[in-house]
């Protein structure tokens, strides 16, 4: 491409001026090295889109400086043209494995140089563009793996599941952990210590709901909304909540018992969880401009009231009736009572869960 930068590696002056002067006509900017050293100097600091590389040079031969060259290519290779007046099989292929763009035979007839600098420079061009995607591409997906699993991820970037605006009504488990006394713990220990144990705490957390085939839709300063089955429902989603959740409870014992601030070792730290399942709008509100993925509905107001409840309980876990229902017979449940939540006109049968889930993967 026009004003791309070609450095010239060629010790004979006379046709390195031609070179030179040819390649300015088309409108390159070009460097001249004479020798190996000076060449691989100018790639430091030139950086070339192109190079044109006589094999027989002084103190270092051409292929030793192609080595070099591809021993510190960055992601996207530079093309290296090599030129020789032996234009022998051998010489070929030597120069072709050792990472050679092109073969270029002296004399040179620049016509013919002009068009395969051309189509290398636009070849150049695609694969930066594609290194450019690929990168944008990666740190999208870094980004979203923060709030859903890998699986979903993947989904999300193929499609399959839409970026536009709306979404869709499914059913689901929708689960609400909360750290108890929030605000005590961060008056304790100061807002930098805080923000670190919350941090650590909730990427532990995180990584358990993933681990379930979860998504984390929202982080609430203090608390977590979580989801299964929404984007794509996996017909196992109150199993992967409630497995989820017994993970949560090992991980908060452990947690409590090598991992919490000097500070807090005493009282350790308290959380609740409620899990509700039914039937809630999943999907992407807001404006072309900004975008929020949110998921609204009955079970995502009765996961948040059940979790209010273990407050009163004194547990750690409450789920509704819908979720109970939907365990595979794994889980050890109690009967909690029928409560009235506020918002809720009728009464919700709530259970308590014991023993251990294992992932569903």
């Amino acid at each position: 491409m026009l004003g791309s930068k070609i450095l010239i590696v060629e010790d004979d002056p006379d046709q390195s001026a031609l070179l030179d002067r040819f390649l300015g006509q088309w409108g390159y900017q070009t460097r001249v090295a004479s020798d190996g050293p000076e060449a691989l100097q100018q790639m430091q600091e030139y950086d070339p889109d192109l190079v044109l590389l006589d094999i027989y040079l002084p103190t270092l031969p051409g292929l030793e400086v192609l080595k070099q060259i591809r021993a510190h290519d960055k992601v996207v290779a530079v093309p290296v043209f090599i030129m020789s007046a032996d234009d022998s099989d051998e010489i070929r292929i030597v120069g072709m494995s050792t990472g050679a763009s092109d073969f270029i035979k002296k004399p040179i007839q620049l016509a013919d140089l002009s068009m395969r600098i051309q189509q290398a420079l636009e070849l150049l061009t695609y694969r930066r563009k594609i290194y450019e995607l690929n990168q944008r591409l990666e740190h999208d997906k870094q980004r979203l793996l923060r709030y859903f699993s890998k699986d979903i991820v993947e989904k999300i970037l193929s499609e399959e599941i839409s970026s536009e605006l709306g979404g869709k009504t499914l059913e689901a488990s929708v689960m609400f952990y909360d750290v108890r006394g929030s605000t005590t713990i961060a008056e304790r220990i100061g807002p930098q210590k805080y923000a670190e144990f919350i941090s650590d705490l909730f990427g532990r957390i995180m990584d358990l709901i993933f681990d379930h085939h979860g998504s984390v839709n929202e982080l609430l300063g203090d608390g977590i909304l979580a989801t299964f089955g929404c984007p794509d429902p996996t017909g196992r989603d109150a199993s992967n909540a409630v497995a989820a959740a017994q993970g949560i409870r090992k991980l908060m014992r452990t947690y409590n018992e090598k991992y919490l601030p000097p500070e807090l070792q005493e009282d350790g730290v308290r959380y609740g969880m409620g899990i509700a399942t039914g039937k809630i709008f999943a999907g992407n509100i807001g404006s072309v401009q900004r975008l929020k993925y949110a998921v609204m509905g009955d079970p995502v107001n009765t996961a948040a009231r059940i979790q209010d409840l273990t407050k009163e309980k004194n547990v750690d876990l409450l789920i509704d009736a819908n979720t109970a229902q939907g365990l595979d017979g794994a889980d050890v449940l109690r009967l909690s009572g029928d409560y009235i939540l506020r918002g809720k006109k009728g009464s919700v049968r709530v259970y308590e869960v014991d023993g251990v889930s294992q992932p569903v993967r």
